[in-house]
């Protein structure tokens, strides 16, 4: 058994309850103190945290605060709700990674499941302590945040396993950066919006003010991600179906039935939630300008044919790279066109950086060579 962790191709070589039987045993695979941080990079998927920190820049900017260190460690932190989450989910799903993705579980051997254990109790605590510095409020939705990160993936809740409910924690990813966004700086827009509401509920008068036109704003926005990357969520389900169905996990993928039903699903929820953004408009809460940002629905409907005609991991682990390599790029024009700013195009070419390098590195734990190949399903 021992000899199955020598090398990433022995290790494959094993059936999926066995490879997850020795990750869960806590050996560790021969790797070195180099290999072995690399691996813990690559499980936490840089290039996947990207609209998160768009989404921090997006909701910054309805404050109107200039550019400072404080948004400097607020897009910090919120690069690492996307990248924490992305680590808890790799240490829970070993089941599942040993149908789908072999790969990505050899990567867990080579840390160790115990030393990713410890790993991950330290680092909800750091980003606690960072969110200390910000605003109470920002504190605040961060003890949220990493609750949230944790029981996506973990028991009681799990809520993964919860078609309706794990998309919704899903959506979290980039919700919860937008939040941080507008928390970084004292919260005016919330105390508008909260008195706008009283007085709403009693029936009296409430002034129009900048602050209660950005709070609008700013709720509207909050709806559309929800709404977007909920969509997001039954897409990357897809390319995992086989795997989870044979491990027992219900997503919105797998109570589908089929790998077409499940793409369908997710392409009709996917351009529902892109077309929903002109509601913004429509509703005054945003420029006419932000429907340019709708032209990414081109190449969005044409992934989603990709994946319909898929119907095997490989393939739809192709289409889910593509899909956030579009969704990035729709967040960084939505962003652009709300703000546009020189500290937008800043952040934009950052996360293009991320996005690029991430992929010209390898560094991510979903690449092809971790996949389980066809034939092997």
């Amino acid at each position: 058994m021992l000899s199955a962790l020598a090398s990433p191709e022995e290790f494959r070589r094993l059936p999926p309850d066995e490879m997850a039987s020795v990750v869960r045993s806590g050996r560790r695979a021969p790797a070195t103190w180099r290999e072995r941080m690399w691996a813990f990079v690559m499980l936490g998927r840089p290039r996947t945290c990207v609209p998160g920190l768009l989404c921090y820049v997006l909701g910054h900017s309805y404050t109107g605060a200039p550019f400072s260190a404080r948004v400097v460690l607020g897009g910090l932190l919120s690069f690492l709700i996307g990248f924490a989450a992305n680590a808890h989910n790799a240490y829970t799903d070993i089941e599942e990674d040993s149908r789908n993705l072999p790969g990505r579980v050899y990567l867990v051997a080579q840390i160790g499941h115990a030393t990713l254990r410890r790993t991950l109790a330290v680092l909800p605590f750091l980003m606690v302590a960072g969110a200390a510095l910000l605003e109470p409020l920002f504190l605040a939705f961060m003890v949220l945040a990493v609750i949230g990160l944790h029981q996506y993936s973990f028991p009681p809740s799990r809520a993964k396993d919860r078609p309706v409910l794990g998309l919704w924690v899903f959506s979290q990813a980039v919700v919860f950066p937008f939040l941080f966004g507008w928390t970084t700086e004292p919260p005016r827009m919330l105390s508008a919006v909260l008195a706008w509401l009283a007085a709403r509920i009693n029936g009296e008068a409430f002034a129009a003010t900048d602050a209660l036109g950005q709070g609008q704003r700013c709720f509207g926005m909050f709806v559309f991600l929800t709404l977007w990357f909920m969509a997001k969520g039954t897409f990357k389900n897809v390319p995992d179906f086989f795997g989870d169905r044979a491990a027992g996990l219900r997503t919105s993928a797998t109570v589908c039935g089929s790998w077409r039903k499940a793409a369908l699903v997710a392409a009709v929820s996917t351009v529902a939630a892109y077309l929903s953004l002109a509601a913004l408009v429509v509703l005054g809460l945003e420029s006419a300008r932000l429907l340019l940002a709708l032209v990414w629905l081109v190449p969005v409907v044409r992934n989603c044919l990709r994946l319909l005609d898929a119907e095997d991991g490989a393939k739809g682990n192709a289409c889910l790279k593509a899909d956030m390599l579009l969704s990035s790029g729709f967040i960084a024009s939505v962003l652009l066109l709300v703000a546009p700013r020189p500290e937008s195009v800043g952040v934009v070419a950052i996360a293009s950086a991320i996005l690029f390098g991430s992929d010209r590195l390898g560094v991510d734990s979903r690449r092809a060579e971790h996949a389980l190949q066809p034939a092997a399903r």
